[in-house]
């Protein structure tokens, strides 16, 4: 990969990333922490379809605007109304989702907002990701960690600068990386959350590194 994809990859990492983050609150949420995942999204919902990662469900189109279904109450929207969602979806995590309706047509309606999800009890142990869940939410991350300290969320750590590259802890096999390669972690946050996050290595020196990148929550 040439230096100058990888800066572009990660240029559009931290611009994603800068709408978005990760932070973790030791000693909240019955008795582990509690982390805080916040991101953009972005959807476009078919009729008879839910948008994702809520219980928002688009059920016809008229000429008065778009019928959508919440927590199984109607309401009537139109293109610039709020569609917002709250919820506890399983114990220990709450999401967030406001968005507005940028259209709405017979066939589909396009949404754009934030999300939050929130997990308490957040004790991040390394576990294979189930690849699904009842609610799935897409989070974007970037962090920079002192040497010695943890990436919120994971059990990976900054170990200092080598030869060899940026030197982490808490990962399987070669734990070595350069300028724009790739870290991965996933591994379960509390009982029925899981987490798999993909960071670029931005930079890094002998005291600090900072990284950038993609994410999934799966809730069970």
């Amino acid at each position: 990969m040439s230096r100058r994809r990888i800066l572009v990859i990660m240029g559009l990492l931290l611009a994603g990333a800068s709408l978005s983050g990760c932070s973790f609150i030791p000693g909240l949420g019955g008795g582990g922490g509690r982390l805080e995942y916040n991101g953009a999204v972005e959807h476009t919902v078919q009729v008879g379809q839910n948008v994702p990662g809520t219980n928002i469900r688009y059920i016809s189109y008229s000429d008065q605007g778009a019928q959508v279904m919440i927590n199984d109450q109607m309401a009537l929207k139109k293109p610039g109304d709020s569609l917002d969602w709250r919820e506890t979806v399983a114990p220990g995590v709450e999401v967030s989702m406001p968005q507005r309706i940028v259209l709405a047509d017979a066939n589909r309606i396009q949404t754009v907002g934030t999300v939050r999800v929130t997990v308490d009890g957040a004790n991040p142990q390394p576990a294979p990701f189930p690849g699904g869940g009842r609610y799935i939410y897409k989070v974007g991350s970037a962090h920079t960690v002192r040497k010695g300290d943890t990436v919120p969320g994971t059990t990976l750590t900054y170990l200092g600068r080598t030869d060899e590259g940026a030197q982490f802890g808490g990962i399987d096999g070669y734990p070595f990386r350069k300028l724009g390669d790739s870290v991965v972690w996933q591994g379960r946050l509390n009982g029925n959350t899981f987490a798999q996050m993909t960071y670029r290595v931005g930079a890094y020196t002998d005291d600090i590194v900072t990284l950038a990148g993609l994410g999934t929550i799966a809730v069970q």
